[in-house]
């Protein structure tokens, strides 16, 4: 009764989370992130065409989302191992890291080197990103090759739209990691 009792405590310790499952429900996760950020990128541009210019919604919008995506399944799986109790030390987390998220977004709202300060925060990302898909040529950047230049402030629109894209890959990645990682209850495995 002592190893059925401990065996129960460690299932219970990790909030029933089968690693199993997470072998599925991790690639899953970053799949269904990827694609609901480009039917929200769609949809965005369907409604105003002036959009597609956006060049956060180009390459960078598919480097980010698949890597901010592929974290949270790593952090998740760290947790389930090592932190008891780890979905709810997950949903805390992931709404830390979700508002840290933002704030290169915020920032590029504000325009001259407070807009530089927020794309050198996402800069390792991308290029981190760019060694498995290198970014389109052209282009030397925003300022134009131009160093001294003052940049311009995103549109608050546009910054809204990036912060709405990083809220829908946080949920996704909370609901779904946090949910479907579970192994059913046992009433409910002799129902189906």
């Amino acid at each position: 009764m002592t190893t059925a009792g401990a065996i129960g405590s460690v299932d219970d310790r990790r909030d029933g989370v089968s690693f199993s499952r997470l072998l599925w429900v991790g690639p899953l996760t970053v799949i269904v992130a990827l694609v609901v950020n480009l039917i929200i990128k769609t949809v965005l541009i369907a409604i105003n065409p002036s959009l597609a210019d956006m060049g956060q919604l180009g390459n960078s919008l598919i480097v980010l989302t698949v890597e901010g995506a592929i974290l949270a399944v790593i952090a998740f799986a760290l947790m389930v191992w090592l932190v008891p109790h780890p979905i709810y030390w997950f949903r805390i987390v992931g709404v830390i890291a979700l508002v840290i998220s933002i704030i290169p977004d915020i920032l590029l709202g504000m325009g001259g080197d407070t807009r530089r300060a927020g794309s050198s925060l996402v800069g390792p990302f991308l290029r981190v990103g760019a060694l498995f898909s290198p970014p389109p040529s052209g282009g030397s950047g925003p300022s134009g090759g131009q160093p001294s230049a003052v940049l311009a402030g995103l549109p608050a629109e546009r910054v809204l739209i990036l912060i709405l894209l990083h809220v829908a890959t946080a949920v996704i990645c909370i609901v779904m990691l946090t949910t479907l990682t579970r192994e059913p209850a046992t009433g409910e495995r002799s129902r189906a």
